[in-house]
């Protein structure tokens, strides 16, 4: 019988961790030296005709004051920054939108993927703009300060092209579930090592 509990426990703790990938994060921007300047911030999802389906919800936008969405500069994106913007790479797609830069810029992104192993690769893109379309952060002459890259077969990499830029997991409910599964498997444990 206690072989049979410890069985049943791993094959659930391998199911439970199988789930918890890390697929969406939290991206913050520091902005405060270029206060006061005007600029767009742009968002990008796409790849080649042959790259496996991706997807990003981008939500919980918070920072500098929002200007006009570039009706000329945004294409194929559902939805907006006040609620959720939701790209997939099936079409051409980019949001840009203007604002007035000088303080903390910070959103959430969940990247969801087919997880093929074929095909070309894939990048979201989040850019920050001066009022001539020009990098006003960083070396990047595009602009961008953070950059996703889905190549099939691989880890996803997310990464900042400058310093005032941060990317952090954050953890999925799977996550909480498993780490609250294991406090409880430890205080049962703890229990049963009292009543013995």
């Amino acid at each position: 019988m206690k072989n049979t509990l410890k069985l049943a426990l791993a094959g659930l703790f391998l199911a439970c961790s199988s789930l918890a990938s890390a697929a969406a994060y939290h991206v913050s921007l520091d902005t405060s030296s270029i206060d006061g300047q005007d600029g767009y911030i742009a968002f990008g999802l796409n790849g080649l005709s042959d790259s496996p389906w991706v997807s990003a919800l981008l939500s919980q936008y918070r920072g500098s004051s929002l200007g006009l969405i570039d009706a000329e500069n945004t294409f194929n994106v559902q939805g907006d920054l006040n609620t959720s913007l939701k790209f997939d790479n099936r079409s051409l797609n980019q949001f840009t939108q203007g604002l007035i830069f000088g303080k903390q810029l910070q959103f959430d992104v969940e990247l969801t993927d087919s997880r093929d192993e074929f095909g070309s690769g894939t990048s979201f893109t989040f850019a920050v703009l001066d009022k001539n379309y020009a990098g006003i952060l960083g070396n990047d002459p595009y602009g961008i300060v953070a950059q996703a890259d889905f190549i099939p077969g691989a880890a996803l990499d997310f990464k900042a092209n400058t310093h005032l830029a941060t990317i952090t997991p954050v953890p999925e409910p799977e996550t909480y579930a498993l780490m609250g599964l294991g406090v409880l498997a430890l205080a049962l444990r703890r229990k049963r090592i009292y009543t013995v």
